[in-house]
């Protein structure tokens, strides 16, 4: 195992090992000696003799120079037989004229740091040593450059720790470039790679070289999609260039429209679908309000979308059933009772839908226990189902049916007093009572002739001018 210190720039190398043959000791020694640190110290070994660096006490620096006029298998052998033994040093190849080297790439890719020509005068040297340093830090790491834009460029290790970064990169996070790198901060704690682990880093690999890659991923109350490309650079190694492009609007938008075409060509079926829909989220909206259960805005986005959706389940019932006018047999009723399940089931496919889809599983479960699809008890169940439980029963109590007449208002009110703490949450039910009024279900009345299109805009406009300013808040 190599215990190795952390070189930074070329006067931190303190102790160097030449790796000769051919040349003359004192010329190998002299070439690199003047644009190092005075102080440094050199071992010198032969190639024959230089398996002894793998029980050496490690140099920080090594440097094999080459045979005049011969081939460079022996140097490139030796530095590929010190990588295999997990050497991590600097390691650099010094050639005796350019004709020696090859291209870059290839000495590169034995294992080298980069390589230096004799006679390079000092600043060649010195900088080519430095270039060193920063491609050998770099190594088995990933660079990642977001936006195209270099300045928001970083260097990170496998575990998503960062190396290196500029002063764009750090913007965003409540730290300087300094400070995340000398504190060992990875990268899942800055802003711009939150989703460095889980999407960005399993692509770094040679496998995926040149082919790119798209991904939406959800952060907080955005939506993104990430385009990945992933490059082989040489001198650096691999090379991810992340494109980041905020969808939340977009992907919003998109799937409402879907989902709300589809409740609406519901409610051709049966006409008490949409605007029982519009109700049940306006009251929703009043409870919500009223008991402010949450400071978290996805409590407020999944009750309002899962209000709004709630009975979107439905198109998978039949029409026999969904239309019939008059009691539904027990066949019926559980072939009813399978909407929440398939309401679900399809809110699961959209990403930012599925706090939504859990509530909408859920909205016709009791405290009791004696709810429906899945029997939960309260301790199990979302607060936000048992706000829909409330808002839906109500409305479907004070809603004419084809096979029965609406119930007068204060008889609904005491249905839903007289089951408190058994059908309806008890908390849920009793703010609902402390706010309905005959004048709010009016209002709610007259908000519900609008169309659920318009009504679904103003909860997304809403909804996103919200996180909108969160966005500038936690920024």
């Amino acid at each position: 195992m190599f215990l190795f210190r952390k070189i930074e720039t070329v006067n931190d190398i303190k102790t160097a090992a030449l790796v000769y043959s051919g040349e003359t000791v004192a010329a190998c020694e002299k070439f690199v000696a003047d644009a190092l640190n005075p102080e440094c110290a050199f071992t010198l070994f032969t190639h024959e003799k230089a398996e002894a660096l793998l029980n050496s006490i490690a140099p920080d620096v090594i440097f094999i120079f080459s045979d005049a006029g011969k081939s460079r298998d022996k140097q490139f052998s030796l530095c590929q037989m010190l990588r295999s033994k997990g050497d991590e040093r600097i390691i650099i190849f010094v050639a005796n004229d350019r004709s020696a080297i090859g291209d870059s790439p290839l000495i590169t890719s034995k294992g080298f740091d980069n390589y230096l020509v004799f006679g390079n005068d000092i600043a060649q040297i010195h900088d080519t040593i430095q270039w060193a340093i920063l491609n050998r830090r770099r190594r088995n790491k990933f660079s990642l450059q977001f936006d195209d834009n270099p300045d928001k460029f970083y260097t990170v290790d496998g575990k998503g720790k960062v190396y290196d970064l500029n002063e764009g990169a750090a913007n965003g996070s409540s730290y300087s470039p300094k400070e995340i790198v000398n504190n060992g901060i990875s990268a899942s704690e800055l802003k711009t790679l939150r989703c460095f682990e889980k999407v960005i880093q399993p692509l770094i690999c040679e496998n995926n070289v040149n082919k790119e890659f798209s991904n939406t991923i959800e952060e907080g109350e955005s939506v993104a999609q990430l385009r990945t490309k992933i490059h082989n650079v040489p001198t650096i190694g691999l090379v991810a260039t992340v494109v980041k492009t905020d969808i939340t609007k977009a992907m919003y938008s998109n799937t409402m429209n879907i989902l709300i075409n589809s409740v609406t060509l519901l409610s051709h079926r049966d006409n008490y679908t949409a605007s029982h829909s519009a109700r049940v989220f306006y009251y929703c909206s009043y409870i919500a309000e009223y008991m402010k259960p949450s400071d978290k805005r996805t409590f407020f986005r999944d009750l309002y979308l899962a209000s709004i959706l709630h009975d979107i389940g439905k198109i998978g019932v039949r029409d026999c059933i969904l239309l019939k006018q008059g009691k539904l047999e027990q066949c019926e009723f559980d072939s009813m009772a399978t909407h929440p399940v398939k309401g679900h089931e399809l809110l699961q496919n959209y990403i930012y839908l599925k706090g939504a889809g859990e509530l909408v599983r859920a909205h016709h479960e009791r405290p009791d226990g004696k709810g429906y699809p899945d029997g939960l008890t309260e301790e199990k169940t979302p607060l936000g189902a048992y706000i829909i439980s409330v808002a839906d029963s109500f409305d479907a109590m004070t809603s004419s049916r084809p096979y029965r007449n609406a119930m007068d208002y204060d008889d609904a009110v005491r249905e839903i007093r007289d089951n408190l703490g058994s059908q309806y949450h008890y908390d849920v039910g009793k703010a609902f009572l402390e706010i309905i009024t005959p004048a709010i279900v009016n209002k709610v009345l007259s908000n519900s002739q609008k169309p659920l299109s318009e009504i679904s805009e103003e909860i997304l406009a809403s909804l996103l001018n919200t996180e909108a300013q969160s966005s500038d808040d936690d920024y």
